[in-house]
This record gives C-alpha cells, sequence and structure tokens, in this order.
C-alpha cells in the first residue's frame, strides 16, 4: 500500500496544505510546532476517523483537532493498494461516514456498515484494526518503547499468532472461553446448580411425580370395574324390584278379593243362621217339617256357599306371600339405596382422581419438555467437545508450521537492528519478550540498554505488522530514533530500505540526522520540508 497525497482542508492548526509522498522513504522535516505530529493523526484519522470520546485524555481527539475558526474540519487522502487500485477517501468530520471513491465513483456502499464506527473500509481493506494499525504501523515521539497496556496488547497479539495464527485469538483464552461457556450453558457431573444440573435434578423428581400418579391410573381402571358392575347390579336389582311390585299389584288385587270373599261369608253366616232361626220358628209355628225345609235348605246351600268362600280366600298364605314380598322389596331398596351410596362416592372420587390424572398430563408433559432440553445439552455438550478437538488440531497444527516462521522473522529483524549482536528471541505468554544474551541466557528485554530496547520493540511491532496485515502498509515514525546512537540508527535505515522495501516509509523529525544517516548510506529519499 502506498499513500500517494493528502490534503488538509483544516485539521487542528494546519489549514489548506497538500503533501504528495512517493514510494520508498519519506523524510518529513519541520522544527517542533510546525505539525509534524498533526499530520500523522491526520493520516490516521483519514483511514480510521476521530474519535469524539476522550478514552481516558482530558480531551476529545475531535475536539482536539477541530479547528477554532470556520475553517472546515475536513481533507481528502489518495491512496493505492498492492493491487494496484488507487482510492480517494474524503472525509467531513463532523460526519460518522467517509465518502470512498474508486475510479471517480463513489464506492462507500460496497463497504459494510457499523453503526458505531460508520464505514471501517480501511480495516476491511487491510485487515488491520485501529489499536493493531496504531500500536505497529505507528510510532509516535519516543514511543518505539510500548507503555505497559500496549506491551501486554502486543505480547498477547505475538502469543495469539504464535498460538492460533490470528492476532486477535488466544488459543488459551479460546479454550478458556470454550470451557467457561461450556460450563455456563451446560455444566458437568462436578457443577452444581448449572443446566444439567438442574434439568437433570427436574427429570428426577418429575420421574418420581410420575410414578406415584401412576397409581391413579389403576384406580381409573378400578372405578371403570366397579361402576360396571354397579351399573349391572342396580339394573338386576330394578328389574327383580319390578317383578316383586308385580306379584304385590296381583297379591292387593287379591286381598281385595279375600276382603269381598270375607264380606260375602260374613252374609253367609249371617244368612244361614236366620235360615236356621227362620226355620227353627216356622216349625214350632206351624208344627210341620215341611214348612221348616225350605230355610234349611237354604242354609245348606248358604254353607255350600261359605266353604266355596273359604276356599278361595286362604287369607293367611296371601298374608305372609305379601309380607314376604314386601321385605324383598325393602331389601331391594336398601341394596339400591347402598349402590347409589357406592356409585356417588365413586363419582367424588372419580373427580379427584381425574384431577390427579390432569397433574399426571400435565407432569408427563413436562418431563418430556424437561427430557427434550437435556437432549439440546447433550447436544451441544457434544458440540463444544468437537469445538475444542477441532481447536486442539488446530493449535498443533499452527505451532508445527506458523510458529518457526513467525519466530524467524522476528529473530531475523532483531538480527539486523543490533547488528547480530542479538539473535535469537522469543515470546512467553507470562515473561513477555525475552532476548538470548551473550552467555546463553534469556532476559527479559528490559534489562537491556534503553536503546536496546527500543530496538526490540521496534522489531516487535514490524513482526507483528509483516504478519496481522492483508497488505504491506506504510510505516509512520515520529520522532522515533531519539535514543539511537549513529550506528543503530544505520542499521535501521539499512533495515527499512533493504529489508522492508515493500513498506512505505514516512519518517517525522526535526533533526537533520535521518537525512545526513541517508546521505551517507547512498539510499534514495523523498524530502518533504514543513518550514518551505
Amino acid at each position: 500500500m502506498r499513500i500517494d497525497e493528502i490534503k488538509v482542508n483544516g485539521f487542528g492548526k494546519i489549514k489548506e496544505k497538500e503533501i504528495e509522498f512517493k514510494d520508498g522513504i519519506n523524510l518529513v522535516y519541520g522544527g517542533n510546532e510546525s505539525g509534524k505530529s498533526t499530520i500523522l493523526k491526520f493520516i490516521e484519522a483519514m483511514l480510521y476517523g476521530v474519535a469524539k470520546t476522550k478514552n481516558g485524555k482530558n480531551i476529545s481527539d475531535f475536539d482536539q483537532y477541530k479547528p477554532w475558526d470556520d475553517t472546515a474540519f475536513s481533507g481528502k487522502m489518495k491512496y493505492r493498494l498492492e493491487d494496484g487500485k488507487k482510492y480517494e477517501v474524503f472525509r467531513d468530520f463532523k460526519k460518522k461516514n467517509p465518502v470512498i471513491y474508486y475510479a471517480n465513483e463513489d464506492i462507500s456502499k460496497e463497504f459494510k456498515m457499523d453503526k458505531s464506527k460508520g464505514i471501517p473500509f480501511f480495516e476491511e481493506q487491510i485487515g488491520i484494526d485501529e489499536t493493531s494499525f496504531c500500536n505497529t504501523a505507528i510510532i509516535g515521539q519516543q514511543q518505539v518503547k510500548l507503555g505497559k497496556t500496549d506491551t501486554n496488547d502486543m505480547v498477547q497479539k505475538i502469543s495469539n499468532l504464535v498460538s492460533s495464527g490470528d492476532d486477535h485469538i488466544s488459543f488459551k483464552k479460546s479454550m478458556e472461553k470454550l470451557n467457561k461457556s461450556q460450563n455456563e450453558r451446560i455444566g458437568s457431573e462436578r457443577t452444581k446448580q448449572k443446566p444439567i444440573n438442574v434439568v437433570e435434578g427436574n427429570i428426577r423428581g418429575l420421574l418420581t411425580e410420575k410414578n406415584q400418579l401412576k397409581s391413579y391410573q389403576e384406580k381409573v381402571n378400578n372405578q371403570d370395574i366397579q361402576k360396571e358392575y354397579i351399573a349391572s347390579e342396580l339394573l338386576e336389582l330394578q328389574e327383580k324390584k319390578e317383578i316383586l311390585k308385580q306379584q304385590k299389584n296381583i297379591f292387593q288385587e287379591d286381598e281385595i278379593k279375600v276382603m269381598k270373599a270375607g264380606f260375602q261369608l260374613k252374609i253367609c253366616v249371617f244368612v244361614a243362621m236366620f235360615l236356621v232361626v227362620l226355620a227353627v220358628i216356622l216349625g214350632t209355628i206351624f208344627k210341620s217339617f215341611m214348612i221348616g225345609i225350605l230355610p234349611i235348605i237354604g242354609v245348606v246351600i248358604d254353607i255350600f256357599m261359605i266353604v266355596k268362600i273359604k276356599q278361595k280366600s286362604n287369607s293367611q298364605n296371601l298374608k305372609l306371600d305379601f309380607r314376604k314380598i314386601e321385605k324383598e322389596m325393602e331389601n331391594i331398596d336398601n341394596n339400591i339405596n347402598d349402590l347409589k351410596l357406592k356409585s356417588r362416592i365413586l363419582e367424588t372420587e372419580k373427580a379427584n382422581v381425574d384431577e390427579k390424572l390432569e397433574e399426571l398430563a400435565r407432569v408427563e408433559e413436562t418431563l418430556a419438555e424437561q427430557e427434550r432440553i437435556k437432549e439440546e445439552l447433550l447436544s451441544l455438550q457434544v458440540s463444544y467437545e468437537i469445538a475444542k478437538e477441532c481447536l486442539e488440531k488446530a493449535y498443533d497444527e499452527i505451532k508445527h508450521n506458523l510458529s518457526p516462521q513467525f519466530e524467524r522473522k522476528l529473530c531475523e529483524i532483531t538480527t539486523n537492528l543490533t547488528n547480530g549482536k542479538y539473535t535469537n528471541v522469543s515470546v512467553n505468554d507470562e515473561k513477555g519478550l525475552l532476548i538470548e544474551v551473550e552467555n546463553g541466557a534469556y532476559m527479559p528485554v528490559e534489562r537491556l540498554s534503553l536503546g536496546t530496547i527500543d530496538e526490540m520493540y521496534l522489531a516487535l511491532r514490524l513482526s507483528i505488522l509483516a504478519e496481522i496485515s492483508n497488505e504491506n502498509v506504510p510505516i509512520l515514525l515520529d520522532e522515533t530514533f531519539a535514543y539511537f546512537d549513529k550506528e543503530r540508527l544505520k542499521n535501521m535505515m539499512c533495515y527499512l530500505q533493504d529489508k522492508n522495501y515493500n513498506n512505505q516509509i514516512i519518517i517525522f523529525t526535526c533533526t537533520n540526522r535521518e537525512e545526513e544517516v541517508l546521505k551517507e548510506l547512498k539510499i534514495e529519499y523523498h524530502l518533504i520540508n514543513l518550514e518551505k
């Protein structure tokens, strides 16, 4: 990638300023307060925007670089990527979104929109976020050595590169997050109150409740049998009762006949007695047997009638049979009442059982839902295990292929910058950047001289930049070599020219040291004098 030209309409103290950059090394010269750092910040702002939040500062970048007068707070940059395509970006810093042009056509909509950042076109093009770009490609005034936070961040990025092949992805942290997520979303046999523990506890409780409620299903079956038996018994008793009613009615009719016969019998007896008396009276009066024979004949006929009526009535047996029928009907009524009472009891019990069966249905439905959740959790568990297995395999592959390559790159840069004094550098998650000294021991770079530390951290930045970017992006150095002696400065210039020739270099300086070294080494450069 190359920055070809910038046009500052208004940014900080700079107004209506146009600067053209060339390939290779660009030397931007100017005294203090000449705007070197402002131009560097302008380049960053054109690529990533200007922050309106303070981010721990006393004033936000937006407020710091906003012109005091009515000058337009805007600018334009022309740049080209390694594929040769040329782009232009225009920013009105008061607005969130820039306008990106290709072949004089607005292509802003071709990039993804971020609600908080606007259009992160540059990150999409080169694959580097603003923090990584500022920690690698932009090296501010006396900031070769990273701050503690930045150091940890960059060491972590190197560790990420070594372990995962991506500066944003830490194998260790990824595995920790997977385990934590797995533990939180699923749980294990050793955990309590996690989803798998809760659902298994629910299933155990529901199974116990289901087994208890199952007995009510048996009660329903028994109740159905009892209800059928009672209905059958009631029908049979009703039929018996109906027969007895009919018999009772017959006996009642017979009883009426008996009563009539008894009345007739009494009349016949009275008549017989009357005729006997009459026969006696007539025989006495008329003293003639023949005269009294007629009443006697009537008596005989009457006695005959009495005998016949007596035979028909048989009232004693009738009474006995009638009482028997009434007794049987009373027993039947008692049995019917008992059966009806049992039926009502069954109905009451049935209401309770039905309620329990509804509860059983709810329990079975809840149990099915809990078993489905458990099945999903177990499926998710398998997914996590597969993910961790794949991560382990990817880690092993990257450690085998990428890590040696990356460490060789870091050692190569360090060797060149230190003129062969230090050739072996490694990165440790816990101890940070380590360097092998003359006696073979590994020491943290903080224990070396300030100049060597600057070289190490500059090598660290350039190493990361070479790995994380899709493009060989410009390297912006603002008074970076303040602690470099002349020998170290020569080594750096040679390295930037010979080893990193694919990167455009823009050096901001207030001295002529860099220019003198470049002339001495006969390295071509493009001078931009801000004081002219």
